[in-house]
């Protein structure tokens, strides 16, 4: 029996309709905080900073059009855990992120430190040195969670969480906390708000953690081949030199090309 001409023609029309949905550019939301220099205010609703140019960079070249929104961190971990946006900026790669969302490769790397007031005698070796000191930090956020673990087992020491990390940084240079106080912060975050707001009695007493930031896509939302693209695309602009240059203009270090 010879199949009718409709029965021929509708998979073919399906498959030129699919053909063309996949070739539709895709539309994809970020969100994110501003937290300079990786994310930053560019002015007029408009985010600048490293990590967010990389991103434009991305999807300039897949030819996806990348929206990136900035709010509070709280509401934008809520945002993805709703299945509201796409995908998130400023990710480390910890079982809380993964839980919801799959991961691209590092794009920049970064690091903890401890800050203190020009002329505090502490000297830091061990987690111990702390005992007996305020130890100010930004919270609720990963840098806390940091920040209480390296102080697991150490005994008299005062947490102070801060909304955001230039508070905490505003703060221990004013001698809000005490004089022998000691800071937790981002060192990238902590360096551009002391250039910034001028805190040049505040310095970096120690470096804690290496770290790295990736991108988060929101599982529930993947749609197939878009984080192995996305993926072949940050391991060109690492292997071209772009991602390095464009975290150089904001004195940042890019992944490695993994």
């Amino acid at each position: 029996m010879v199949p009718s001409l409709p029965r021929i023609l509708l998979p073919l029309a399906l498959l030129c309709i699919s053909t063309a949905i996949d070739a539709l550019p895709r539309s994809l939301l970020f969100v994110t905080q501003i937290f300079p220099p990786i994310i930053e205010d560019a002015g007029g609703d408009k985010l600048g900073g490293a990590q967010v140019e990389i991103l434009q960079e991305a999807c300039r070249r897949l030819e996806w059009r990348c929206e990136v929104r900035a709010m509070v961190w709280k509401r934008a971990l809520r945002t993805i855990s709703l299945g509201e946006a796409d995908g998130l900026l400023l990710v480390q790669d910890v079982a809380e992120r993964r839980a919801v969302m799959e991961l691209s490769l590092p794009v920049l790397l970064s690091s903890y430190g401890l800050y203190v007031l020009n002329g505090n005698p502490l000297r830091y070796r061990q987690p111990a040195d702390l005992s007996g000191h305020v130890l100010a930090v930004y919270g609720p956020s990963l840098s806390q969670v940091n920040g209480e673990q390296l102080l697991q087992g150490v005994a008299g020491v005062t947490e102070q969480v801060e909304p955001d990390p230039q508070t905490v940084l505003r703060k221990l240079a004013a001698g809000r906390y005490g004089a022998t106080a000691v800071a937790f912060s981002n060192a990238d975050i902590a360096r551009y708000w002391i250039q910034h707001d001028g805190l040049s009695t505040v310095h970096q007493l120690a470096t804690i953690k290496s770290i790295s930031y990736l991108f988060g896509f929101t599982r529930s939302r993947l749609q197939p081949g878009t984080l192995d693209a996305f993926n072949q695309v940050l391991l060109s602009m690492c292997r071209d030199g772009s991602m390095s240059r464009l975290a150089g203009r904001y004195g940042l270090l890019s992944a490695g090309c993994h």
